[in-house]
C-alpha cells in the first residue's frame, strides 16, 4: 500500500459536538464539493445527499445499510482486514434493496464492503459493477425483475446468486457458491477464473417457488478455467447440457464426472481429493476463511487456457482483496472544537499500490 497523502481539515461544527477518537466516516463528492458525515448512518446520510453518478468513499466500521433507488459509486475500505495497511474491512450491516429507474444513465458501482444480508433487485439493473467485496445473498424480488450485464469482479459469494430471466451476470476470479440461472434460454452466467460450488442445501423461495441451486440447474452458462465442485450427492452435480466447460477442474460428490454432459476434452476431473490441489480447502465451507490457494504443484499442472493456473489466483487479473481506489484507513477526530467552534479531523486515504 501506497500513502496518497494526509488531509488534515478543521471542520466549522457546534462548539459543543463530540466525537470519538476514532470515528466512522463518510465522504460525498458532489460537483467537485466534498461533504462529511459520520457515524453508524452515515452511509444513509451521504446517499440521502447525493446524486447519481456521485461518489460515497466509507471508512472501516459498520454502517447501516441503505436502500439504492440512485447510480452513485460506493466504496469502502476493503472487504478483509488488511495487515498491509492496518485497516479493518467496511461492514454494511442489514438487508438492502437496488430499485433504480431505467432512465438512469449512470451505473451503480460497490467496491470494498463485507455484507453478510440479503441484496434484493427490484425492476431493471443493469450495466452495474461489484468489486473486492464479499456478499452473502444477491436475487430478484420476482422473476419479473431482471439483471442484465452485471459484472463481478474479485467478490465472495458465500450465500446465493439467483439469476432472474432475461438476465447475465459475469464473474471473473470470484468465488460464488450456490448459484442458479432461472431460464434455459434467457438467463447466462460467464465464470472466468472462479471457484464455483454447489452444496446441495436447501432451496429458496423464489417467485412462489423453491429454487435449488445446484450446478445441473447454472444453465446456458460458460466455465472457463475455473474450479467447480458439486456437493450435492447425486445426479445434480454435474454440467448442465446446455451449458459449456472450458479448462477447468472439478469434483462431483455424488457424481465424480461432472463435466459428462460436455464435449470438448479440455476440463479434468479430480479423483484423489482435494489435498492434491489445494494448500489448505478440504471442502469445508468456511467461506471467509479459505483462500483458496493451489499448491505449487497444482499451480504447474491444471493450467487455463491462457497458461496461467486455473482458479482465482489465475488469468489476467489475479484475485486481491485489496481495493483498487482509495479508501480512508483512518479517520481521528478531536474529543473537542476549539474556543472558535472548528474541530480537528486527522484522515488518512490509503490506495493500492
Amino acid at each position: 500500500m501506497k500513502k496518497l497523502f494526509l488531509l488534515l481539515v478543521a471542520a466549522t461544527l457546534c462548539a459543543t459536538a463530540t466525537f470519538a477518537q476514532s470515528s466512522m466516516l463518510a465522504t460525498l463528492s458532489h460537483e467537485g464539493q466534498i461533504s462529511t458525515y459520520y457515524g453508524a448512518t452515515a452511509l444513509r446520510d451521504a446517499y440521502n445527499a447525493a446524486d447519481n453518478g456521485d461518489v460515497i468513499t466509507l471508512s472501516s466500521g459498520t454502517f447501516n445499510a441503505v436502500n439504492f433507488e440512485k447510480a452513485v459509486t460506493v466504496r469502502g475500505a476493503g472487504m478483509r482486514p488488511d495487515t498491509i495497511s492496518n485497516s479493518l474491512p467496511t461492514i454494511i450491516t442489514g438487508d438492502f434493496s437496488i430499485n433504480i429507474p431505467d432512465s438512469v444513465e449512470q451505473k451503480l458501482i460497490i467496491e470494498g464492503i463485507f455484507h453478510h444480508f440479503v441484496i434484493t433487485i427490484y425492476g431493471t439493473l443493469q450495466n452495474s459493477s461489484f468489486l473486492k467485496s464479499r456478499f452473502r445473498t444477491i436475487t430478484a424480488n420476482s422473476n419479473e425483475a431482471r439483471m442484465k450485464n452485471l459484472s463481478f469482479i474479485h467478490c465472495y459469494i458465500t450465500g446465493r446468486f439467483i439469476l432472474p430471466s432475461e438476465s447475465s451476470a459475469t464473474f471473473v476470479n470470484c468465488y460464488v457458491k450456490d448459484a442458479y440461472s432461472r431460464s434455459t434460454s434467457s438467463s447466462n452466467i460467464e465464470f472466468t477464473n472462479c471457484m464455483v460450488i454447489s452444496t446441495g442445501e436447501s432451496g429458496i423461495r423464489f417467485d412462489g417457488i423453491y429454487r435449488y441451486p445446484r450446478l445441473i440447474n447454472i444453465e446456458s452458462s460458460t466455465f472457463n478455467n475455473c474450479i467447480i465442485y458439486g456437493n450435492h450427492g447425486n445426479g445434480d452435480d454435474v454440467i448442465n447440457s446446455n451449458s459449456i466447460a472450458f479448462n477447468c477442474i472439478g469434483c462431483g460428490l455424488g457424481n465424480n464426472n461432472i463435466f459428462q454432459n460436455v464435449y470438448n476434452s479440455t476440463n479434468t476431473t479430480i479423483t484423489d481429493g482435494w489435498d492434491s490441489i489445494f494448500k489448505t480447502f478440504r471442502g469445508v465451507f468456511n467461506d471467509d476463511q479459505e483462500t483458496l490457494e493451489l499448491t505449487d504443484e497444482a499451480k504447474d499442472k491444471y493450467l487455463g487456457m491462457d497458461g496461467t493456473q486455473v482458479g482465482i489466483y489465475g488469468g489476467n487479473l489475479p484475485f486481491s482483496s485489496t481495493p483498487t481506489n482509495p479508501q480512508i484507513t483512518k479517520c481521528n477526530v478531536a474529543a473537542k472544537s476549539t474556543a472558535d467552534g472548528k474541530l480537528s479531523v486527522d484522515i488518512t486515504v490509503n490506495g493500492a499500490e
